[in-house]
C-alpha cells in the first residue's frame, strides 16, 4: 500500500536555514537507509518560513501512528516550531 506523510512547520525567520539544512542532512539518511519510498523537503511560496516534509511509503499498511522516521522527524522539528502531522493515503475509486 502507498501512503504519504505530511510534516509541516512555520520556523521563525532566524532559524529557517538551521531547520532546513537539517531537514537536508535528514533527507540524505532517509534516502541511504532507505527508510521511506522518498522524502521531500518543500518551502512554502509565500510564507518562507514555512517547511514541510513528504514521506512517501510502499509497505503492507499505513501506521495510524506514523512512521518512526517520521516521528524522528517531528521530534527534530517540534524545537523550531508548531508541528503538524498528518497520514494520508489515496481515495478508494467510487
Amino acid at each position: 500500500m502507498r501512503w504519504t506523510e505530511v510534516i509541516g512547520v512555520r520556523a521563525s525567520a532566524g532559524h529557517r536555514r538551521t531547520l532546513a539544512a537539517q531537514l537536508r542532512r535528514l533527507q540524505g539518511e532517509v534516502q541511504e537507509q532507505g527508510l521511506a519510498r522518498s522524502m521531500r523537503v518543500l518551502q512554502r511560496l509565500a510564507i518562507d518560513t514555512d517547511l514541510c516534509v513528504y514521506l512517501e511509503h510502499d509497505t503492507r499498511a499505513a501506521d495510524p501512528a506514523g512512521s518512526a522516521v517520521a516521528q524522528r522527524l517531528v521530534e527534530e522539528m517540534r524545537p523550531f516550531g508548531l508541528v503538524h502531522h498528518s497520514i494520508w493515503i489515496e481515495a478508494p475509486a467510487p
